[in-house]
């Protein structure tokens, strides 16, 4: 990724910068302190590497070598950086291997810049601390996936750094059933038609006995990218385009103004610039609404309502549902 520096960013540090570029790339927990000393490998300023203190001058070229950057955050433990702080958690569920709670709206779930304490991490590395089952090896204090601030529902997290790993695998393997409940306004013709003789508990029961039929569904496949006009928001198209990855989502309407999303993969912003696509705004998402450049939506009105997975110790496959 290049920037160019323009007058608002004049006289920022490159770590800085880097860091709020890092977070946009997805990187979610990211500090100075934690990439101080990578920054130079990673990172060049007018094609010479880059040091963290340095000020950026109009015209300045910042390049940020994001497969570096992948690398370093997979081989980083971020469970290090985390401190433990006591919190209110909704615990739907508990082993002796993982958890599975509801995270509520406007929780933020991993530390970050402007928000190192008060974030679901915290509580957990807290709450687990407490009851002398935290794995140190594990990463992000168990944190399996993530919901965006403004988003509640239903998450799983890891007590060890073995079931993480097989619970990260189920996730990349797309074996895991997430369903998700978006509260839109129509803003433009659109495909799709609401199917009224379908409620959220018949879909979700079809989903735990495995007989749900997608053909009532709306199958929204295309690619999402960065948006070349926005670049704090994705696009949703339905080619490839330069940067986008495949995406897929199942649509279903329930009323004029409620969407069940299933998705299938697991791009960044993949409802949000899905529905926008086929003329749907999601109620209190001001980033996608009014073109904002504020990425976070604290009001989005937007639910995991549904989780399914395979338990990696037991191999029962569980369900959870919270609406």
């Amino acid at each position: 990724m290049e920037i160019n520096i323009n007058p608002q960013q004049k006289g920022e540090r490159v770590d800085k910068i880097v860091v709020e570029h890092l977070e946009k790339l997805g990187f979610r927990q990211v500090s100075r302190n934690m990439i101080k000393d990578d920054i130079s490998l990673g990172t060049t300023v007018n094609m010479e590497k880059a040091k963290p203190s340095y000020r950026l001058k109009v015209g300045d070229v910042l390049s940020i070598e994001e497969s570096f950057w992948k690398k370093f955050f997979a081989n980083k433990n971020l469970s290090e950086e985390i401190l433990p702080e006591e919190g209110d958690l909704d615990i739907l569920y508990e082993d002796e291997h993982l958890l599975v709670l509801c995270k509520p709206k406007g929780l933020v779930v991993h530390p970050g810049v402007g928000n190192m304490d008060g974030t679901l991490a915290n509580y957990l590395k807290h709450y687990l601390q407490s009851k002398d089952e935290f794995d140190i090896n594990m990463d992000r204090a168990g944190i399996v996936h993530r919901l965006d601030r403004g988003v509640s529902g239903i998450m799983v997290v890891a007590k060890t750094k073995e079931v993480q790993d097989l619970l990260k695998e189920q996730f990349a393997n797309r074996e895991v059933d997430k369903l998700y409940l978006a509260t839109v306004e129509k803003f433009k013709d659109t495909q799709l038609e609401v199917i009224e003789d379908m409620s959220v508990e018949e879909v979700v029961e079809c989903l735990k006995c495995g007989g749900l039929n997608y053909s009532a569904w709306f199958d929204a496949r295309g690619y999402i990218g960065r948006d070349r006009v926005n670049r704090y928001k994705m696009a949703f198209k339905l080619y490839e385009f330069s940067g986008s990855k495949k995406a897929q989502s199942y649509l279903l309407p329930i009323s004029k103004d409620k969407i069940l999303v299933k998705i299938v993969t697991g791009r960044m912003h993949q409802i949000r610039a899905t529905l926008a696509y086929y003329g749907y705004h999601i109620l209190g998402d001001v980033l996608y609404n009014s073109g904002s450049r504020e990425v976070s939506s604290p009001d989005i009105m937007l639910q995991s309502i549904y989780l399914s997975f395979v338990h990696p110790i037991t191999k029962e496959r569980l369900h959870f549902d919270k609406f």
